[in-house]
């Protein structure tokens, strides 16, 4: 392996020596994950949704809990996500709408869970047509 040419850029040479002292042999840094492949994009919502429910008494969520319910919340959006991709390319729809989510956690969910759904669904559409400009 040949050897790159030293440039001037006024930086300091790098250090090519490979044995280094005692010191530097030490430990590894371990390179950080990200939230995306550890599953935890809701861990601070879910926090935030547990101190909301009862402020007069914390509700503290292990590890464990936090986890299980990302999880649970990753597979609904992903579920959903999929759903309403499914009802925008049956249309020839490129952009996946508030419609088609709407329908999509409709046919998803079942229960008190769907009408809680579909509640916050109009409720963030109704905040949100406050703020849309008018064309």
């Amino acid at each position: 392996m040949s050897k790159a040419p030293k440039s001037v850029t006024g930086k300091a040479p790098i250090n090519t020596n490979t044995q280094g002292t005692e010191g530097s042999q030490g430990k590894k840094k371990r390179k950080k994950t990200s939230s995306i492949s550890t599953g935890l994009q809701f861990k601070s919502a879910i926090k935030r949704i547990a101190r909301e429910i009862n402020p007069e008494h914390h509700v503290f969520l292990t590890s464990q809990a936090i986890s299980i319910f990302c999880a649970i919340a990753y597979d609904m959006v992903e579920t959903c996500g999929e759903v309403a991709g499914e009802f925008a390319s049956k249309v020839n729809k490129q952009t996946i709408g508030a419609d088609e989510i709407q329908a999509a956690f409709e046919i998803t969910l079942k229960g008190e869970l769907k009408k809680l759904a579909i509640r916050e669904i109009h409720s963030a559409l109704s905040k949100n047509q406050g703020k849309a400009p008018s064309k």
